[in-house]
């Protein structure tokens, strides 16, 4: 390996070495550069320097369109970031808005219930004080026909029907006073 390593540095040197030693050569390479130089810049750099002027606007155009779109891209992120915490604030309004809403019901149902309760109540007393004042006229009745079947026996027949109606419902207005 080192010596082919040592021959590739010996034909280096020696190649170097030629162009100095042999002047024509260098003459000739120095003129066939200038004549390529020449050519080049008369026939082809019109074509290179459109080409790379070309390639260069295409560039320009790309990184110009890249920059639009990404100002654009970071105008849509910010405008949905804008939209997306304008929902979050709606979305948190609107369930505060239900929630009140629902309490509020919810008290309306239980007042609601409350007075039907007591409605029912009222009106289950009143039933009830109705069946009392009926059960005490029934009563009241029985006792009227009672003391008439009595005082009719007691009397036989003496006073007529409605004297003797007189006389009970007296005697009952007195029981009641008692």
């Amino acid at each position: 390996m080192n010596e082919i390593l040592e021959e590739v540095t010996q034909m280096i040197q020696n190649g170097l070495n030629s162009v100095f030693d042999r002047p024509d050569v260098l003459i000739f390479n120095i003129l066939a550069f200038i004549v390529l130089v020449f050519f080049i810049k008369r026939f082809l750099w019109k074509y290179v320097t459109s080409f790379v002027d070309a390639r260069q606007k295409a560039l320009n155009e790309e990184l110009d369109h890249a920059a639009e779109e990404r100002a654009l891209a970071q105008s849509l992120q910010e405008k949905s970031q804008k939209d997306y915490e304008l929902m979050k604030e709606e979305t948190r309004v609107l369930k505060e808005k239900l929630t009140v809403e629902a309490y509020k019901q919810q008290e309306e149902l239980i007042v609601s219930a409350k007075k039907e309760a007591k409605r029912r109540l009222e009106q289950a007393e009143k039933d009830i004080e109705f069946e009392i004042i009926q059960a005490n006229e029934h009563i009241k009745q029985s006792i009227k026909e009672i003391a008439f079947a009595a005082a009719e026996k007691i009397v036989k027949r003496e006073i007529d029907e409605n004297v003797h109606q007189d006389i009970i419902d007296e005697i009952v207005r007195d029981s009641e006073v008692r």
